[in-house]
């Protein structure tokens, strides 16, 4: 199981796996928005759906904060058209 913890004064999203740091960033834009910017995973890990696990937890950790998101991270915005369950979490 793929265990992921949010620092939040860091600002991001982390997921160890085999001693590899797979990782998700995000600034916040006043109290109420996340901007998700950067999703990395490992040489080693990729192919393995860690960066989906990272992208879903922060999007599950942003609607049970009631914050909005911005998708600047291609992957983040790639994930979005794939599970349109979490569109209503975009800012306009």
């Amino acid at each position: 199981m793929n265990v992921v913890k949010h620092d939040e004064q860091a600002h991001t999203f982390v997921l160890i796996q085999d001693g590899f740091e797979a990782h998700l960033d995000y600034n916040e834009i006043g109290k109420e928005v996340w901007n998700l910017t950067h999703t990395f995973v490992p040489g080693s890990l990729r192919g393995k759906g860690l960066a989906s696990v990272l992208v879903k937890t922060a999007l599950d950790a942003a609607r049970k904060s009631g914050k909005k998101i911005i998708p600047s991270c291609s992957y983040v915005e790639t994930y979005l058209k794939r599970n349109p369950d979490y569109s209503d979490l975009i800012s306009e």
